[in-house]
């Protein structure tokens, strides 16, 4: 039963409004902080999760690297391709293997300074005839370049026709 007296409820116990003295107190011996080892157990979770940040970041920054220099090879290998499909449809030879410089990109530190170059990439291409078409050619451009000690490829098809004049 609750009694309502003034602005406070009074339930059966006494309390106000329901709410027990165990629940307004934490019961820690005699309430007075953290104990020596809780603080111990913290900072090493703290240091365990801030190694793994700091472990992860140079990851990832290598990633974002990576993923531009790709992007750059499929840029690359594109464009080759074009001029090769355009040399195709206009009954012209195709173009000679090239080397394009990789961009090493602006710096990390924010200082304005552009990376050097890492390498170049090696495009090269080919096309031959489908047959029994006498007009219809598939074109291959492999593009190479060097990355971390090791020698990365991007490859792109298409097919192209010879234009009927």
């Amino acid at each position: 039963m609750t009694v309502v007296t003034g602005i406070w409820a009074l339930d059966n116990w006494g309390t106000k409004g329901g709410v027990f003295d165990w629940m307004r107190r934490p019961n820690r011996g005699n309430g007075r902080g953290f104990t020596l080892l809780e603080a111990l157990i913290s900072i090493v979770i703290f240091g365990i999760g801030l190694s793994t940040f700091f472990g992860l970041f140079p990851y990832s920054m290598h990633e974002v690297r990576h993923a531009n220099v790709y992007l750059q090879a499929v840029s690359a290998g594109q464009q080759y391709l074009d001029a090769m499909r355009s040399s195709v449809e206009q009954g012209r030879p195709l173009p000679a293997p090239t080397a394009i410089p990789i961009d090493g990109g602006d710096s990390v530190s924010g200082n304005g300074h552009i990376n050097a170059s890492p390498g170049n990439f090696s495009v090269s291409g080919s096309c031959t005839n489908v047959a029994p078409y006498t007009r219809l050619e598939q074109c291959t451009v492999n593009v190479q370049w060097p990355e971390d000690g090791f020698l990365r490829s991007y490859s792109v098809q298409t097919y192209a026709t010879q234009q009927v004049s």
